[in-house]
């Protein structure tokens, strides 16, 4: 029996020349990766320059920025370091570093002490700085109702007066004689304050330090109600408050309520006396009720 050899050197040869043009094709995709790539980075080198403030002298933490500390440089700006920024010195000056900064570093917003408070709000207006004779302002919580905040429509950035009811005891030597009693006393105390945030009922507002003091404490103390109305943004005026203030017998007064007595003795209402004042508005001004 005759067996038969099959000659396969042929095929092996084919399978060696796809096997190359497989390797050179990937070589050459190699080749031209690897000099886009070196390309692109050569083309990265060449980073845009932009105008930034940076510090032209170490300045300290927790010290007003002056415009002598800051200087504007041209700065080459990539993903790494153009977060924060600033391009104007005059963003800066007056505000506070919560960090020291040193000579020709960036001067970011990230490094202001100054800028917001814990909820995101300024306390300081961007045109005002800290100075000897400057106010001393300060953030300072009241709660007050949403029934005595304009029905809760109160928002941050709003201008309000604020109105204090505070329960006024009569000690007992006064109160035999009839004159005076125990009640509550409203009268408008504190003006033109600035919402610098809101929480619930919680009102975070703009005052000097000493009616900050004030409002901390009348907020311990417990026995008084904030209430607040709402100023039209135009009107900045400060009003005399000497002779405001409001205690029920006092509205009775100026306004001849009719005092009501025991049904049906007494037979009907008895009139007061006429309104010692004019109502502000002629239209709701009232009447004291006849006497029947």
């Amino acid at each position: 029996m005759e067996m038969e050899y099959k000659d396969t050197s042929g095929r092996r040869g084919k399978a060696i020349i796809v096997l190359g043009l497989v390797l050179a094709v990937a070589a050459g995709g190699a080749a031209f990766f690897l000099i886009n790539q070196a390309q692109q980075q050569a083309g990265q080198g060449e980073l845009q320059k932009v105008s930034v403030v940076v510090a032209a002298r170490d300045i300290p933490a927790r010290k007003p920025i002056e415009p002598d500390d800051l200087i504007v440089r041209e700065v080459p700006i990539d993903a790494t370091n153009g977060k924060g920024i600033v391009a104007n010195p005059s963003d800066l000056v007056g505000r506070v570093l919560a960090v020291t900064v040193l000579k020709d570093q960036l001067v970011l917003t990230n490094l202001i002490a100054s800028a917001a408070g814990g909820g995101g709000f300024a306390i300081l207006g961007p045109d005002e700085t800290v100075g000897p004779d400057s106010p001393a302002w300060r953030a300072v919580s009241l709660t007050i109702p949403e029934a005595q905040a304009v029905g809760g429509l109160l928002q941050a950035g709003n201008t309000i007066d604020v109105f204090v009811t505070a329960t006024v005891n009569v000690p007992q030597d006064l109160l035999v004689e009839g004159v005076y009693y125990t009640d509550r006393s409203t009268k408008i105390t504190y003006q033109d304050l600035v919402i610098l945030a809101r929480s619930g009922q919680f009102y975070v507002v703009r005052a000097p330090i000493d009616v900050a003091e004030e409002i901390a404490h009348l907020q311990a103390a417990g026995n008084v109600v904030f209430s607040a109305a709402l100023r039209p943004e135009q009107d900045v005026r400060t009003v005399d408050a000497s002779r405001l203030g409001a205690t029920t017998n006092l509205i009775i007064t100026k306004y001849g309520l009719p005092i009501p007595e025991t049904y049906p003795a007494g037979g009907g209402a008895v009139a007061t006396l006429s309104p010692i004042e004019p109502s502000p508005s002629p239209s709701a001004q009232p009447s004291a009720t006849p006497t029947p």
